[in-house]
């Protein structure tokens, strides 16, 4: 956890923001200024989670327990949560805000707050692995809320972005949320273009896993 804002829960996240077409000089400089404003931010922020979570013992903040992250993180979600309603930053920056607001919710098992804080995030997501990444997580905590079709429908958005390092993710978890959805039909035909493309795979291997556990 003392990495959070450099670990890797799906792929690694973009550093670098590329403006959409040429631009004008004063413009460019006026979107660095606010890309540069919104990582100063983004670093306080990060001192601030790690003092919050020096703060908790150990044994309460052990990955996959549950824990009140409102309370526990209070000061790291006010300053997170405030940097994407301003929306005076970059958007590379308010992109990252909303994926780590989004991400601490879910590692302490509050699906709903992650659905809500991924969500507002994705209007900054510019590149297609932005996109794809933040669909694969929305997807996620909706599938943990128990909203099954809206987590399939996100879990679909992610895949138009055909990002080829998620696919393999994003099909698996398209199966899964079918099996859930007793659609076995549409999970079989998944799992075998998991077996295609992605041979003796993990992903194909849990696949054919979640099929026959669903027989």
């Amino acid at each position: 956890m003392e990495n959070w804002f450099s670990r890797q829960r799906v792929v690694v996240l973009s550093l670098v923001v590329v403006l959409a077409g040429a631009g004008t000089y004063f413009y460019q400089r006026h979107m660095e200024s606010k890309d540069q404003e919104g990582k100063a931010a983004l670093y306080k922020v990060q001192k601030v989670f790690e003092e919050e979570l020096k703060a908790i013992p150990e044994a309460e903040r052990a990955p996959g327990l549950s824990l009140d992250v409102d309370v526990k993180f209070s000061k790291t979600v006010a300053e997170l949560k405030g940097l994407i309603a301003a929306k005076s930053a970059g958007a590379q920056p308010l992109f990252e805000a909303a994926f780590r607001l989004g991400t601490l919710y879910l590692d302490f098992k509050q699906p709903e707050k992650a659905a809500a804080a991924l969500s507002s995030g994705i209007q900054f997501a510019k590149s297609g692995l932005q996109k794809a990444s933040m669909q694969y997580l929305l997807g996620s905590a909706l599938e943990q809320s128990l909203k099954l079709k809206e987590a399939l429908s996100a879990f679909q958005e992610g895949m138009a972005q055909n990002v080829g390092a998620l696919k393999a993710d994003l099909l698996l978890a398209q199966l899964r949320t079918h099996v859930q959805l007793k659609e076995l039909d549409q999970a079989k035909k998944i799992s075998e273009e998991l077996a295609k493309d992605f041979p003796g795979s993990k992903a194909a291997d849990s696949a054919s896993r979640y099929l026959k556990e669903a027989k």
